[in-house]
């Protein structure tokens, strides 16, 4: 049973959405998510103005983050809001993608092999 059916939500936006959106189709879910996006969003800014954390210095190293992977016009794109333009990484397809972006993880990995701070998490179509 994947851990997300384990968690016990308390009330709220995400126990809201999540009661909504089980028994929907992906694209219904989507669709929902559009609708409830500016929920998510005034609860984000609302916790974001209580300050908990300053704002890392725009050159200052950030070991937790997010990046994404994405096929795009041929090429594989990684998408770090670190970054101030996305990252050509090459030629790739949508065939060729999890591969292509797989290898480029494992080059990131070997920097520090030691470091197993990552999570990796695939977004595909129900096929």
């Amino acid at each position: 049973m994947p851990i997300f059916f384990r968690i016990e939500l308390e009330d709220g936006i995400l126990k809201n959405f999540y009661e909504e959106a089980k028994d929907l189709s992906f694209a219904d879910r989507g669709k929902l998510l559009m609708n409830t996006a500016s929920e998510i969003i005034d609860a984000h800014e609302q916790l974001a103005q209580e300050g908990q954390t300053a704002a890392p210095q725009e050159n200052a190293p950030v070991y937790h983050h997010f990046v994404a992977f994405v096929a795009k016009d041929g090429s594989l794109w990684e998408l770090d809001g670190r970054k101030s333009i996305p990252i050509n990484h090459g030629p790739a397809t949508e065939d060729t993608m999890l591969e292509n972006a797989a290898k480029i993880c494992g080059q990131y990995m070997e920097r520090d092999p030691e470091d197993l701070r990552f999570t990796m998490i695939a977004l595909v179509a129900n096929e």
